[in-house]
């Protein structure tokens, strides 16, 4: 019986030392080629980089190389960050998953966000938008993960090189490649000589073996459904995206291709802005916004003729409240529902709603003015108040929207067909040296949808004129009429 002990223990040793063995003998999971080799490159090197498309399986893969990596490593410490709360939670959701499929290695009930096996001996997740202090964050064998990685502040990586500058760090960094600068991107360029460099594309994955897009082109609704691998991509989402974005289109790039795009150099937002909007509003930052006087701003843009959505933006100073969007005809009573929602907010007062007043959307406000509301009226073609700089209001309100975007001042934007939108809005100076938004005709022969999100979004932020304002003079001589 001793030797059959002995015989099972180094059969178990032998799965625990190999990461891809771990995944599938231990934590029972089914791991294909790309997520193999992830696995195989945090064991042999020190840095890997993976740029992905979108549901490629990464994080997934990621959250059970940590319940290896403690299992393998006496003594050792995993640290998990990504930008957000939200997403760091969302790579706990799956290492909580990971550890409760383990068998026969049992690991402690993971909380919210660690798993503490002993002092020394443990895994943790961090948001790097809460000011994270990971400089003391050093032991015998420590991995790094970092998920949404074009997302993390450079703070956060300075940080992280000072852990790696001693001991025995591997550091494995994640993201969809939305931003063609900054650290992640560097890792696929200049950063290849020392980082093990891993791209996954939508066509790289199960559900696409075999597959061209030239094919998935031509396939009927059945073969699209078809998915031996439900949780990753699917062929729909694909078609809908090259259908709608295009094959040069930057999301379409990154989300499906796992290329990093080209940010074209009229565009209106820059890439990197657009990927930081997505953080999440910190305490201090609702603090000054309440301290500065903020109220609730709406942007409402109407769905014309052949138009798919009516969209609503509610915004506070830049922070999303939140963003519905209606195929119908007429939401006229469903806009005044959701707006009386914010009658009495909790937090934050109501402000103006801002309407493009051109075509139908005249009597979207008129109706919403007659349930008491206060509603303006936006004509995008109509005079800027800047004429000095801007051709019409539609490129001046963009601008103040690219202020917003350009001083990081925009929090919670997640949306991908929004963050789609922003980046397709293109500028050019005139002759005169003024500002104007290409229009909607030469977009479209570019292959560019209808931006009725971005549009919306462009609304919420337009500077609001008082209706009335009363000046009163204290002087004691008159002016003279002449």
């Amino acid at each position: 019986m001793a030797s059959l002990a002995s015989q099972a223990e180094r059969d178990l040793l032998s799965v625990v030392r190999d990461p891809v063995k771990f995944q599938r003998g231990i934590l029972k999971r089914n791991i294909w080629a790309a997520q193999q080799r992830i696995c195989q490159a945090v064991e042999t090197r020190r840095h890997v980089a993976v740029k992905a498309c979108h549901a490629s399986g990464k994080t997934f893969v990621a959250a059970g190389i940590v319940p290896w990596w403690l299992a393998c490593y006496p003594a050792s410490k995993v640290l998990t960050v990504a930008p957000t709360l939200r997403q760091v939670r969302l790579m706990w959701d799956e290492i909580s998953l990971a550890v409760q499929a383990s068998d026969p290695i049992r690991f402690p009930e993971p909380s919210t966000v660690a798993l503490k096996i002993a002092e020394d001996h443990y895994a943790m997740g961090m948001s790097s938008s809460r000011g994270v202090n990971i400089q003391g964050f050093h032991g015998y064998k420590v991995l790094i993960i970092v998920d949404e990685a074009p997302g993390v502040m450079q703070d956060i990586w300075d940080a992280i090189e000072g852990i790696r500058a001693g001991g025995d760090v591997t550091l494995l960094e994640l993201g969809n490649p939305t931003v063609p600068s900054g650290h992640f991107f560097e890792n696929f360029s200049r950063g290849r000589r020392t980082c093990d460099c891993i791209t996954i594309s939508a066509f790289d994955t199960p559900n696409f073996a075999g597959v061209s897009i030239e094919r998935l082109l031509e396939m009927t609704e059945d073969e699209l459904n078809q998915a031996p691998q439900r949780y990753l991509v699917s062929r729909a989402w694909v078609k809908e995206r090259y259908q709608r974005w295009g094959p040069q289109h930057a999301m379409y790039m990154a989300r499906v291709l796992g290329e990093f795009p080209t940010q074209a150099e009229d565009s209106v937002f820059s890439l990197e802005w657009i990927e930081r909007a997505s953080r999440e509003a910190t305490e201090d930052d609702i603090r000054k916004l309440k301290a500065a006087g903020h109220v609730i701003r709406f942007g409402l843009d109407v769905a014309g003729p052949g138009d798919a959505e009516t969209v609503l933006i509610a915004q506070v100073g830049g922070m999303l409240l939140g963003m519905w969007t209606w195929a119908k005809a007429d939401p006229r009573g469903e806009l005044v529902a959701k707006l009386s929602e914010f009658r009495n907010h909790k937090q934050w007062a109501m402000g103006a709603v801002m309407v493009d007043t051109i075509g139908i959307g005249y009597h979207f406000a008129t109706h919403l003015a007659d349930n008491g509301f206060e509603v303006y009226g936006f004509n995008a073609g109509g005079g800027a108040v800047d004429a000095e700089h801007f051709v019409n209001a539609k490129a001046e309100g963009y601008w103040a929207l690219r202020e917003f975007f350009e001083r990081g001042a925009v929090r919670g934007l997640e949306d991908e067909e929004t963050k789609a939108q922003l980046s397709s809005i293109r500028y050019f100076h005139t002759p005169a040296g003024r500002v104007q938004i290409e229009s909607k005709d030469d977009a479209r022969k570019r292959g560019v949808a209808s931006p009725d999100r971005a549009e919306a979004w462009m609304l919420a932020f337009v500077p609001v004129m008082p209706k009335h304002q009363v000046v009163t003079n204290t002087l004691d001589y008159s002016i003279s009429p002449y």
